[in-house]
């Protein structure tokens, strides 16, 4: 009996110095959403890629102390995950119960959806040769108010081409661009002209009218954010902010490299690819945050309530998300489910499209984010009901 009990103590034991380390793992995690990697990129900004791992390891240690003789100890995770509640809220929806209504009512309710369009599957990196169809039917039957588009793209000789027009026919009259890049169109697709052209950017659809679009640079690469202020009506004004952040730029080889690693594990790990990896994604973040500020600095000085949305390409709790959320309302909080993911690839985590908005004048009905495969994104989609007039 002796030894059994030295056994249990020496296990008691080291739960506890792992219970110790995962809450520093949480408390790194929340002290990078504070960090500020814009002038100095840090590999421990990327903690916040952790986040979900580490609130798992501390209710793991919940549970465990709670089904032991020391109960007590089950506060020490649970004090940690109160006091990152800031970081630990996006992670996962709890919203098991009340109403998600997607739908628009008639008492007036406003619907938007985000999408990273990834240029309707120019390249058929879906390999569905019919995506571009499915993406304008999946638009018709969700019908937005307000629809906001990341990577779309239009021929350089008329914006009305290739989907402009189309998208438009579905009741959207209102409709504003802001360019990001410029390409050769057979470098993507090998259906291309030589000399075809395609300018890619944000794209804003809407049943209501726009007013006063602004095209803000973030950086000289073409990054920007387009503002544009919907006017549901003479007392409703809502300013409609839409962003693509920097990606990471994975190529092919790095995403397949990715998977090898997590189906084979420490056999398929190449120490240098991993360290360029972490270097690239170290470096995105830096930028990222960079973008994160000037966006922080640029709604400070706007007028109306906003509407913040669009591919932030980070994760809830980082330094990017605090920073451009700020003290509007992420509509997963309010209505979503599980994880949320709305980037297919990598890891099932990897929420990093978003719908921000004033809670002081919209209250979220509903959200989802279906799982569909017509992008390398899935889409977002949240309706709001009005508060009182503005």
């Amino acid at each position: 009996m002796k030894k059994t009990s030295l056994f249990f103590r020496f296990l008691r034991s080291i739960y506890l110095l792992l219970n110790f380390l995962a809450v520093i793992w949480l408390a790194l995690c929340q002290w990078a959403s504070f960090y500020d990697p814009s002038d100095k990129p840090s590999l421990l900004s990327l903690f916040s890629f952790t986040i979900f791992f580490a609130l798992l390891a501390n209710v793991f240690f919940i549970v465990i102390w709670l089904f032991s003789q020391r109960k007590w100890r089950a506060l020490l995770s649970l004090a940690a995950i109160i006091l990152c509640w800031k970081i630990t809220v996006p992670i996962f929806g709890f919203n098991f119960f009340g109403n998600n209504n997607i739908a628009v009512n008639s008492k007036g309710s406003l619907k938007i959806m985000t999408w990273n369009v990834h240029m309707f599957d120019l390249g058929e990196w879906t390999k569905d040769k019919t995506s571009k169809a499915k993406i304008l039917k999946f638009i018709k039957e969700e019908n937005p108010d307000i629809l906001c588009m990341q990577e779309f793209y239009w021929d350089q000789s008329t914006t009305l081409e290739p989907y402009t027009s189309v998208i438009q026919q579905l009741g959207y009259p209102f409709v504003e661009f802001s360019k990001e890049h410029v390409l050769k169109k057979n470098f993507i697709t090998s259906q291309a002209a030589k000399n075809d052209v395609i300018i890619t950017g944000h794209a804003v659809f809407s049943k209501y009218p726009l007013r006063n679009p602004q095209r803000y640079a973030l950086t000289e690469k073409g990054y920007n954010m387009l503002s544009v202020e919907a006017i549901i009506d003479s007392a409703r004004i809502f300013t409609v902010n839409v962003v693509h952040l920097t990606s990471v730029g994975l190529g092919r080889n790095e995403l397949n490299y990715i998977e090898d690693v997590k189906s084979k594990g420490v056999d398929a790990q190449d120490e240098s690819k991993s360290k360029f990896l972490l270097r690239k994604i170290r470096d995105a973040s830096s930028v990222r945050a960079g973008l994160a500020n000037k966006i922080d600095s640029l709604k400070r000085r706007m007028d109306y309530p906003q509407i913040i949305c669009g591919d932030f390409n980070d994760v809830p709790g980082s330094y990017v998300y605090s920073t451009v959320k700020g003290r509007l309302s992420d509509a997963f909080v309010g209505k979503g489910l599980g994880l949320g993911r709305t980037y297919q690839h990598i890891f099932p985590t990897l929420r990093i499209d978003y719908v921000l908005y004033d809670s002081d004048h919209l209250k979220v009905e509903g959200y989802k984010s279906p799982y569909i495969g017509l992008s390398d994104h899935f889409p977002v989609i949240a309706t709001f009901s009005f508060r009182d007039s503005l």
